[in-house]
């Protein structure tokens, strides 16, 4: 089972602290492969972690003005992981698919590329301007919130 990769670290701690959570769940899906109720409730952290964590990153780029067509792209991309996990859980709900595998080895490339292709440019122009993440209150998101200290 790899590490965390400090290669992934953007600078900004919360941001790293919500990646290196959602990494250390891609762990807790390997080890539930066998067991589907076990599955299901690691699927559900995950799309709860992931959900806090895109309203960070929103979050932060509304507050600190990051360009609009950036915010787009990277919204974007947003949205297609969290479709694309979704499609996943569906497909384990329905047992169309048996075995973590190929949902971790996507999330593990996915969480690679986007923050080598969105996730620096974003902390890197919030350090510019001083800026840092913080978890968004219910005012500031439309999202449901969670907590990805635990």
């Amino acid at each position: 089972m790899p590490t965390w990769d400090e290669t992934l670290e953007t600078g900004d701690p919360l941001v790293d602290q919500q990646h290196r959570r959602i990494y250390q769940i891609f762990y807790e899906l390997e080890a539930a492969d066998d067991t589907p109720g076990e599955i299901m409730r690691v699927l559900d952290r995950l799309l709860s972690h992931i959900a806090v964590h895109f309203d960070t990153e929103e979050d932060l780029m509304r507050r600190e003005q990051f360009p609009a067509l950036a915010a787009q792209l990277h919204q974007t991309e947003h949205q297609r992981l969290t479709e694309n996990t979704r499609n996943f859980v569906l497909q384990f709900r329905s047992a169309e698919l048996t075995s973590t595998a190929p949902l971790v080895a996507f999330l593990r490339d996915w969480l690679t590329h986007h923050v080598e292709s969105c996730d620096r440019l974003l902390i890197d122009h919030v350090r510019a301007r001083g800026g840092a993440a913080r978890v968004p209150t219910a005012r500031d998101s439309s999202r449901s919130q969670g907590d990805l200290a635990s």
